[in-house]
């Protein structure tokens, strides 16, 4: 049964501003160790969109975007 979206609550998967991706078995050995990081680890890599310093974490988690871009993304 599909979900309206009347029936969407803020914590659904479809919920307005949710993000999510897929990927294989290989992409997730690659990018599980840094899941668990902070926003301020391993700051070696430059946001996609607004070239500003990132993490190791923003890089594979947030579709290599830093905070700020990361969460406008719509």
């Amino acid at each position: 049964m599909l979900q309206n979206e009347e029936n969407i609550g803020e914590d659904s998967l479809w919920a307005e501003g949710s993000f999510a991706e897929t990927m294989s078995s290989t992409d997730w050995e690659k990018k599980k160790r840094t899941f668990h990081m902070k926003h301020d680890e391993e700051m070696n890599y430059n946001c996609v969109k607004c070239n500003s310093k990132i993490s190791a974490h923003n890089k594979d988690w947030h579709v290599g975007m830093c905070d700020n871009c990361f969460d406008t993304m719509k």
